[in-house]
């Protein structure tokens, strides 16, 4: 399904957070005793992408919508909501969702993530996804991103039994846990995401592939950066 984005969901030009400027992969260890809940180890802004659950919405492919209390779960990319008995939930059914709006931020389900868009210019867009990967062997999948769900269990995790609250992951040894923050720029052109990279540039800008080349020369961009992509496309786009 090709999404329409508006000008009502997001503006044309949106500010990176610092954190992300500086680099695209953060990295850390911490150290977790037997019995640990892994959400309850990880550093906060590695275990959700805001620092309090706020109001958002959620559009579905069908149309319909839902609202709640949310924030963005980084280890795996899922929407967790505040129930009205104060639980915190995960949200069903997320691949059949397509927009998520939180606070002043928009996002597009793809490929079982969410994509918080930066720039909108047109029938193309410039996002960014995050993600929390735990450990070093990982399996690798679209766009070269580790799948954080089948991370967790190389790190010898047990989950809880299935039910109504939000899962939560227990380590059943002491040791240090590894892991990467990694953040990507992606290209998007309202049907499908690229990765942030000079060909995919030009695949999506054919009529401007010299003046693409000498920007990037000249400012020395380096494309796997969030900003440096978005200074980019924010220039093809004056």
């Amino acid at each position: 399904m090709k999404i329409k984005i508006t000008v009502a969901l997001i503006t044309a030009t949106i500010l990176l957070p610092s954190g992300v400027i500086a680099q695209t992969v953060q990295r850390g260890v911490v150290e977790a005793v037997i019995g640990s809940d892994l959400n309850s180890v990880l550093p906060d802004d590695v275990v959700y992408m805001y620092p309090e659950f706020q109001k958002g919405t959620i559009l579905f492919s069908d149309r319909s919508t839902s609202e709640g209390i949310v924030n963005l779960y980084l280890i795996g990319s899922k929407v967790h909501f505040v129930a009205p008995g104060g639980d915190t939930l995960v949200m069903k059914d997320q691949d059949d969702a397509r927009v998520l709006s939180i606070g002043k931020d928009t996002y597009i389900r793809y490929d079982r993530s969410w994509v918080r868009l930066l720039a909108v210019k047109g029938a193309l867009a410039i996002g960014i996804r995050t993600s929390v990967n735990i450990e070093q062997e990982q399996k690798t999948g679209a766009y070269g991103m580790a799948d954080a769900t089948s991370s967790i269990s190389n790190v010898s995790a047990l989950y809880d039994v299935p039910g109504s609250s939000a899962q939560t992951v227990y380590l059943k040894s002491l040791r240090n846990i590894p892991y990467t923050v990694t953040h990507d720029a992606l290209l998007y052109d309202g049907t499908k995401l690229y990765i942030s990279s000079k060909r995919n540039f030009r695949r999506l800008y054919p009529d401007k592939k010299d003046l693409i080349d000498k920007f990037i020369k000249e400012n020395k961009l380096d494309l796997n950066k969030a900003q440096d992509a978005l200074t980019l496309f924010n220039f093809l786009n004056l």
